[in-house]
Order: structure tokens, then sequence, then C-alpha cells
């Protein structure tokens, strides 16, 4: 697999993470919105290992 193929994997990733994430935490349910936040903090692994990637190049 190419970088470029798994930078944009990552990507995909994080954008689902960080949409399903901020759902969650815009809940009025508060079990949901410590939930969504953690989604959110997860997917930003994604996106961090993406940019180290890129860095890297």
């Amino acid at each position: 697999m190419s970088k470029d193929l798994i930078r944009n994997i990552l990507n995909i990733i994080f954008m689902i993470g960080a949409t399903v994430g901020v759902i969650l935490f815009l809940s009025k349910n508060e079990e949901r919105h410590n939930l969504g936040l953690y989604i959110i903090l997860f997917s930003m692994c994604f996106k961090i290992a993406e940019s180290a990637m890129r860095m890297i190049k």
C-alpha cells in the first residue's frame, strides 16, 4: 500500500469518528456526552498518525 492510500484511510477514519463524536457530544444525555468526548479524543490519534506520516514523507 502506498503512503497516500494509508493517509487517506486514516483521514476517513478520523472524519467518521469526529462526526460521530460530535453528534454524541452534543446530545442531551450526559453518558453519551462523555462517550462523544472519548470518541473525539480517540479519533485524534488517527489524525496525529496521519500528520506524522505527512511530516516524515
